[in-house]
């Protein structure tokens, strides 16, 4: 099995998530081979695990899966915020229920939406005065677009995507050096 796209498309898309410092990352991959993708998530099960990261499925179809990692304990945090809560709440999140409950709500509201379900950006990390902003706004009148659209506090938020941005490089630079993404993880 060829783990080398697998692992370059998870350090491309989930850095910041793996070293710890965003709530979650999503990453649609292409998935030629179920059997072999599978065998790829199982493999990498115990090595996530052990460094606190959980995956789930947010979709799947014929060639491709779209898949939340996630850092339970900081993504816990993340949901507790009060605009977070009352944004859940608006589109009928059970708030008051474990992170499982949430994120099976999550999954349903994927399958459910013509497009992604606008509060995953919550999920996701994103500041939720941006998620608001996003929704209120329908995706216009944003002050600044980067790895989300901004809707307050550019400076700060400029100052987050380049940690984000200088995490993925850094990663993305390990594997090319040829150290594995299970190698990167452990040394995080």
């Amino acid at each position: 099995m060829d783990t080398t796209y697998y692992e370059h498309q998870l350090a491309c898309h989930c850095a910041p998530t793996f070293r710890g410092i965003k709530a979650g990352s999503m990453i649609a991959l292409q998935v030629k081979n179920s059997k072999e993708f599978n065998m790829f998530l199982q493999d990498y099960a115990e090595c996530f695990r052990c460094h606190g990261i959980e995956f789930i499925q947010l979709s799947k179809q014929k060639n491709h899966r779209l898949m939340l990692f996630y850092k339970p304990e900081l993504m816990k945090r993340m949901l507790r915020r009060p605009l977070a809560v009352e944004i859940l709440k608006q589109f009928g999140y059970p708030v008051d229920e474990k992170l499982d409950s949430l994120l099976e709500y999550l999954v349903k509201r994927v399958k459910e939406s013509a497009g992604f379900p606008h509060e995953i950006g919550i999920f996701l990390g994103y500041p939720p005065q941006d998620v608001k902003g996003f929704i209120d706004y329908k995706g216009h009148n944003y002050l600044f677009s980067g790895l989300w659209k901004v809707y307050s506090n550019v400076p700060a938020v400029k100052r987050l995507f380049q940690c984000y941005n200088d995490c993925i490089n850094n990663l993305c630079n390990q594997l090319s050096s040829g150290t594995s993404l299970r190698e990167a993880i452990r040394a995080a």
